[in-house]
This record gives structure tokens, C-alpha cells and sequence, in this order.
């Protein structure tokens, strides 16, 4: 989560500190046979607390807790496991996550010495171990990694629609191949080759392969051993990719990787790097200390960064696709832009860089309308009938409404004092957004129009900066801002923080 400017309230400040409890209550919910107990059925709990042997007053007080916070439901006297649970904490369930769970404390251990690793440098808490420890850990290692795998890779070839009917995939740093299986399941008739160390390549071999799918054990930062891949498969791919890999180098052995990748992709293929950004939002700034202080050399790069090595690695165009558990995929390509991107990440980017401190995507169907609104302008704001941009002159909400419904994307933005500053940047990003093939694009502004002291009662002096306000045209902006995460509230004294709400209609 980020903390916006408009959030001092207490409660964030209590969620972040506390954030660690809830993780303790999913560890204990499954260490304690709770969850397990309920994959068999509906149970009492009576029944809970004898499956479990948690004692009567503390278990009553434990399962009371997972019902409240939703790892768990109650019906007609009988708990069950919630939508959630299901998901992530079956064992039954193709996307259960108990690996990654039993790995974080592992993690942790390193991020309760983030300031040693910041006073002494990268690298410092990393120290050899056993045999057996390294083995141990590893296995848990690779374990959560392929539950975190079996969730993203949906994600990812979710996103990337636009494809051949056939062609050869070749994934760089496959691990156990969750990436590769899931692209084959959806595109049986292309080709897949899994390119990793050697002893990771006998894991997945191991797993019965399946007919479209072989093995290239190398290391891959080996250009002579990632270089015999062409020759001893016969195949150039098509889609190259490289998953959640590139976090692992420093930018001084990933350039020469994603040059050498050039030789091994159609000349009209597609090089897909999937990670973690650190522009992209908190959690890809939080994986970047991740690896600060649990690697070597590993770090989380911004999509800029990305861009300009896959420009030296001859790739000139790149789409950024922003996937549903904050991971991006950057689709690079040297003859012409990937047609499949669907996400404003672009835009995004530009209004945060730009003065907005929040850009939020949403559907315009969601944005309503409410009489109550323009009748506060019309009862309540001396500048009614004053303004060209302001009722009754501008867009009514009947035709307000209307317009929404010939757009299917909307960013919403949030901007601080002085207004015309914000309403130059609300222009600004109309206009970037009309260069980047939105034609269709429009901004609402918010406030009063502020491009002159006084409107000329016979027509408007600046009718191409004019914008209508959301208030005027009957929108809550309250409840769009709310129901987009960001907290609005009445101005109660001359110091309170003042900010203002934007929205960008694109199609």
C-alpha cells in the first residue's frame, strides 16, 4: 500500500505496524488443523476444538477471529472455509500458497537487520551454511516459488492474447517450468523449451514432460552454452521469456543476457520480461529491499530502466502490461509494438511523474450520478451561472451519464494547490493520452474553471482549456474517490490538507 498525502488517520498508521498479526493468525490457522479440519466438511466448533485439541475459552476465541477477518464463514451454527481459504490455504487447491507461507519467516529473519544491510552494504547477511541447511532451504525455496508461479502465470497469459496459433516458446530461468505448462495448456500446438541449470532441468524433466515441452540444461549467463540453444533444438523462438529473472542480476550481467537473447528470437518475436518494478507501485519499491537484503547483487528495476536495456538489446518498442497482483510484464519487440497491451501503466506513470501523487484506473461504468449534487451547485456555490464551465452552462448529468457510456477506461488522479497548476496537468495528460492513440480522450477537472478572473457573459475566452467539473456535471466525487482508495473529507479549518479530483476518459 502506498500512503497518499490526503492519509494521516490513524487506522493506516495502526495497519501498518500491525500487519505482522494477521500473518501469524494464517500460520497458526493451518499449523493448528483448523483449515485442514474444515477441507473435510462443515464443522461445529465444538467439533473444531476436539479435531484440534485447542482449548475450549482460548480455540472459542481463536475461531470467533478467523470468522471476523474472513479466513473463515458461519452458517446455521457450522464454519466452514471462506472463498478465500479455499484459494490460497487448501491443500486441495491448485493455487494453495502453504509453501509460501512456511518460506516468509525464513525472509524475515534478513528483514529485521535492514539497517545493518543498509550501514554495511548488499550482500552482508549472506553467509555460507551447511549442506543440509542449504538443501533444506532451497527445497522450501523452490516450493513457495512454484505456488507463487501457479497464481502469476495465470496472470500473465491472461494478459498476452495476441498470439500466433503456433510457435516456440523458449523460457529463460524456468525453474519447474509453472510458466511453460500453463502457456501449453492454453496453446497446445506451440513448442516449449525450459532453459535452466542443469539440475533444475532434471526436476522438470522428472515431472513426466509433456510432448510440446524439452529441456536445455545451461547456465544462462554463459553466452557460449545459452548460444548452443538455437543449434540443438533446430528452433528460434517466437516468445522469449523472462520471468521473474531479471531481479536476480545486477544491470552488469543482465545486459549481456538480454543481447544474447536477440540471437535466439524471430526476427518479429516477442521478448517478455515479467517481474517486479520498482516505479510500479509499493510493492515492487518493497521487492527492490527484498533483494537488497536477501541477495547478492539482486535488485528490482524501474520500467525505465528495463527500457533502455531492452533498447540496447535492440529491442525499440515495448508495451507495459500491468497484471492483478502487482507484477508487470514489459513486451518488447524490434519491428513494431505489441497490439495485446491493455493497460494504462503508460499513463499512469505520466500524470505520478507529472504532479499527481494517485492515478487509478477504473471502469466509467462504475461512475454515478446524483441530483443531490447539482442542486449543491445550483444552492450552495456563489459561483453558479457565473462560470461557462459551471451549471447551468455546462454538461448536465443526464449527458454526462450518456458520455460514459461510450468509454470503457478511466483514470482518476488526485492533485494538490494551486488549481490552475492542476488543471494544466489535467490537460497535459488529455493530451498525452490523445498522443498515444486514445482519441477519445476527455478530462473533468476539478473546481471552478480558474483560466480567467471573470467569465465574458457572451462566450468563453479559453474554449479549448475549458473543462466541466465532475461536481457540475452531478458526479459524488466523494464516494468515486473513495471507492478508488482515496480518502476525501470535508475541509473543517484553514490548515487542512486541500486536494483536488480529476478524471481521464479514454477508449
Amino acid at each position: 500500500m502506498k500512503i497518499l498525502p490526503s492519509d494521516n488517520s490513524y487506522r493506516t498508521f495502526c495497519e501498518l505496524t500491525s500487519g505482522y498479526r494477521m500473518f501469524c493468525v494464517i500460520c497458526e490457522a493451518l499449523r493448528s488443523g483448523i483449515i485442514d479440519r474444515l477441507e473435510d466438511g462443515a464443522a461445529t466448533i465444538a467439533e473444531l476444538l476436539a479435531a484440534t485439541s485447542l482449548p475450549l475459552a482460548e480455540g472459542q476465541r481463536f475461531i470467533t477471529l478467523l470468522v471476523n477477518v474472513g479466513l473463515l464463514e458461519q452458517y446455521d451454527g457450522e464454519i466452514c472455509l471462506s472463498r478465500f481459504s479455499r484459494t490460497y490455504l487448501s491443500r486441495s487447491s491448485a493455487t494453495s500458497q502453504r509453501h509460501v507461507l512456511a518460506f516468509e519467516p525464513l525472509l524475515m529473519e534478513n528483514w529485521r537487520k535492514l539497517g545493518v544491510v543498509l550501514q554495511e552494504g548488499q550482500g552482508t547477511l549472506i553467509r555460507e551454511q551447511s549442506p543440509d541447511a542449504s538443501r533444506e532451504r532451497l527445497q522450501l525455496f523452490q516450493q513457495a516459488m512454484t505456488e507463487a508461479a501457479q497464481v502469476r502465470s495465470r496472470e500473465l497469459w491472461d494478459a498476452l492474447t495476441q498470439l500466433p496459433e503456433s510457435g516456440t516458446i523458449i523460457d529463460i530461468g524456468a525453474g519447474d517450468g509453472a510458466y511453460l505448462r500453463e502457456f501449453l495448456l492454453r496453446h497446445p500446438q506451440w513448442q516449449g523449451i525450459a532453459c535452466d541449470l542443469p539440475d533444475v532441468c532434471a526436476r522438470v524433466a522428472a515431472q513426466s514432460l509433456q510432448e510440446n515441452l524439452r529441456v536445455h540444461p545451461c547456465n544462462i549467463l554463459d553466452c557460449q552454452e545459452l548460444a548452443g540453444l538455437v543449434a540443438s533444438h533446430h528452433a528460434s523462438a517466437d516468445v522469449l521469456l523472462f520471468s521473474n529473472l531479471c531481479h536476480c542480476y545486477s544491470p552488469t550481467e543482465n545486459a549481456p543476457l538480454l543481447r544474447q537473447a536477440g540471437a535466439l528470437l524471430a526476427e518479429d518475436g516477442l521478448l517478455i520480461v515479467h517481474d517486479f518494478f520498482r516505479d510500479a507501485n509499493s510493492f515492487g519499491a518493497l521487492y527492490d529491499l527484498h533483494m537488497l537484503v536477501n541477495t547478492y547483487n539482486g535488485r528490482s528495476y524501474s520500467t525505465v530502466e528495463t527500457a533502455a536495456m531492452l533498447q540496447n538489446a535492440g529491442f525499440g518498442h515495448n508495451v507495459v502490461i500491468e497484471l492483478p497482483s502487482s507484477s508487470l510484464a514489459v513486451v518488447a519487440s524490434r519491428k513494431q509494438p505489441y497490439q495485446g497491451g491493455s493497460s494504462l501503466f503508460p499513463l499512469r506513470s505520466h500524470a505520478l511523474a507529472n504532479g499527481f501523487f494517485a492515478a487509478v484506473e477504473l471502469d466509467p461504468a462504475g461512475i454515478r450520478t446524483e441530483a443531490w449534487v447539482r442542486a449543491k451547485c445550483a444552492y450552495g456555490c456563489s459561483q453558479y451561472g457565473k462560470r461557462w464551465s459551471c451549471p447551468p452552462r455546462s454538461m448536465d448529468q443526464a449527458g454526462f451519464q450518456e458520455l460514459l457510456g461510450c468509454y470503457s477506461r478511466a483514470l482518476l488522479v488526485a492533485g494538490q494547490p494551486p488549481l490552475r497548476a492542476f488543471q494544466e496537468r489535467l490537460l497535459d495528460l488529455e493530451k498525452e493520452a490523445f498522443l498515444a492513440g486514445f482519441k477519445k480522450a476527455l478530462v473533468f477537472s476539478g473546481g471552478p474553471c480558474c483560466w480567467c478572473e471573470s467569465c465574458d457573459d457572451r462566450q468563453c475566452r479559453f474554449p479549448e482549456k475549458r473543462r466541466p467539473s465532475l461536481e457540475s456535471c452531478g458526479c459524488d466525487v466523494f464516494a468515486l474517490a473513495k471507492s478508488c482508495g482515496i480518502p476525501v473529507a470535508p475541509l473543517r479549518n484553514s490548515d487542512a490538507f486541500v486536494q483536488y479530483i480529476g478524471l481521464l476518459l479514454v477508449d
